[in-house]
């Protein structure tokens, strides 16, 4: 299935970009809807689709525009098509200059899309196709070499210079296999796994690589000093439960490789790493005993949350259970809290003073964690009975933030087209200008009171581009920025 992602300012095109078009039928999944150009290069650079329908004049980027960065954007092979009420040629001329594949004319027929999109499927499997044979070409390469490196191949180290890059890097090495609750047929592969966090790393600028070693375990080198960058990325990509996964510390070089490998392979000796079916069934039971925990606490139970931590430690004590298991136990359910809200700090330090102690501090954040979630979750509820106050107060407090209101329609139960409505009867303001207005005080508040830049205020308000926001700031306030703040400060003297 092709990714498609759409862009209009207009909520019924909107709609109908989602309704009348049988996307699947031809191969097609509609991942993504934005209400302007600014909202549709987010959505691009995170799901990176296959193919862009994008109207010309929106608010933030144009549709042009939109093209046109995408076209700077390096590793980018989005198909793009423009779909306007505009016939002039000029826009025609534009749209052929910066790489359009077609130009569709408003209103959109069910029929003239349909035909649009299996015409699109022939380049489009042909660009597929390449990037997969690049893409597998590229992955035997780095394989081989990374195979090299852990031979301590003479050559290998040149052959990683020209492939990998310079040998002058700190690196590190995580090795993972499947965690036992993932060992299915069908389970995903920590192959796979890894591949995706390297993918996810080299997005960041981090150079990664996913290879295998000769013991078929999964392996992650990075261009780093510590793995915990890689754990990291693990851990928001959702995997840290799914893997079992030892590291290397990070050396300098790329002679020093089999030293790391033989690091991470020690790590995994450790006893938490287990080897019989007695030692996976005990350890079956207590990972569902801790995924318990993790349910009362996402349903704000914070009473059964603690009932459930009690039942843990009775299972630790019964069993004779080693510390190293129970280290990974309590590891495995911070992490997941950790997916929640920020990070947790370890509690290997309590539990070296005693069990006991482990026990209260854990049922002590948890506790913590469930009664706040316990706390949203009635302020939703409380929310839901008056969806209009509720969408004025969520502006009022996330103005700075990406807001959009079909998705804050879609929160509150509401029709997008209706919000839309009700919102300027109740403010006197469409929702887009009244959050600039709204961005414009604290802009007016920011140049008065600190030395900030325009465009570091512009960005702290939400705006990616500095000189749309001094057009909407002007839009509000009949005076750019600049000019502001030096009333200002003439005032002030």
């Amino acid at each position: 299935m092709y990714k498609v992602i759409v862009a209009d300012d207009e909520p019924l095109m909107l709609e109908g970009w989602k309704t009348i078009i049988d996307w699947k039928k031809f191969g097609y999944e509609l991942c993504g809807a934005a209400s302007d150009g600014d909202e549709a290069l987010e959505l691009v650079e995170r799901i990176e689709p296959d193919l862009l329908l994008t109207d010309i004049r929106m608010p933030g980027l144009s549709g042009l525009d939109l093209i046109r960065v995408l076209q700077e954007r390096r590793g980018l092979h989005t198909k793009s098509v423009i779909v306007s009420g505009y016939a002039e040629f000029d826009y025609a001329r534009q749209a052929l200059r910066f790489g359009v594949d077609r130009y569709v004319l408003k209103p959109i027929v069910s029929e003239e899309i349909h035909e649009l999109l299996q015409e699109l499927r022939a380049p489009l499997d042909s660009v597929v196709e390449t990037r997969r044979s690049s893409a597998e070409l590229r992955s035997a390469a780095v394989q081989s070499c990374i195979s090299g490196l852990l031979r301590g191949e003479p050559t290998a180290v040149k052959e990683a210079e020209m492939l990998l890059g310079p040998d002058n890097r700190p690196l590190c090495m995580l090795l993972a296999e499947p965690g036992l609750e993932k060992r299915q047929e069908n389970g995903r592969s920590a192959r796979a796994v890894l591949e995706g966090v390297a993918e996810h790393l080299q997005a960041k600028g981090v150079n990664a690589w996913a290879f295998e070693d000769a013991q078929g375990r999964a392996g992650l080198l990075a261009a780093c000093s510590t793995p915990s960058l890689l754990r990291a990325s693990l851990r928001s990509e959702g995997h840290m439960s799914d893997l079992y996964r030892y590291s290397g510390v990070g050396v300098q070089g790329y002679e020093a490789v089999p030293l790391l490998h033989a690091q991470a392979t020690a790590e995994r000796e450790k006893p938490y790493f287990f080897r019989n079916a007695e030692k996976e069934s005990t350890y079956t039971d207590m990972l569902t005993a801790a995924q318990q925990i993790l349910t009362h606490i996402e349903s704000g139970q914070p009473s059964a949350a603690e009932q459930s931590i009690s039942e843990l430690f009775k299972l630790f004590a019964q069993r004779e259970v080693p510390s190293g298991w129970i280290n990974s136990l309590i590891r495995h359910v911070l992490d997941r809290l950790s997916l929640i809200r920020p990070p947790i700090p370890e509690i290997s330090s309590v539990f070296a003073q005693s069990r006991i102690s482990a026990e209260k501090e854990l049922k002590l954040r948890c506790r913590i964690e469930a009664e706040r979630i316990a706390e949203s979750l009635a302020a939703s509820a409380e929310i839901s009975e008056h969806p209009l106050r509720a969408a004025i107060a969520h502006v009022n407090e996330h103005y700075g933030d990406k807001l959009q209101l079909r998705e804050l329609a879609e929160r509150l139960g509401m029709n997008p087209v209706y919000l839309g409505q009700a919102f300027k009867r109740e403010t006197g303001y469409c929702f887009n200008d009244y959050i600039h207005r709204l961005r414009a005080e604290e802009a007016q508040r920011l140049l008065r009171r600190t030395d900030m830049k325009i465009s570091e205020i512009a960005e702290r308000l939400g705006y990616h581009d500095t000189e749309y926001f001094s057009t909407k700031f002007k839009a509000a306030t009949d005076e750019l920025p600049s000019a502001y703040r030096i009333r200002e400060q003439v005032t002030v003297s």
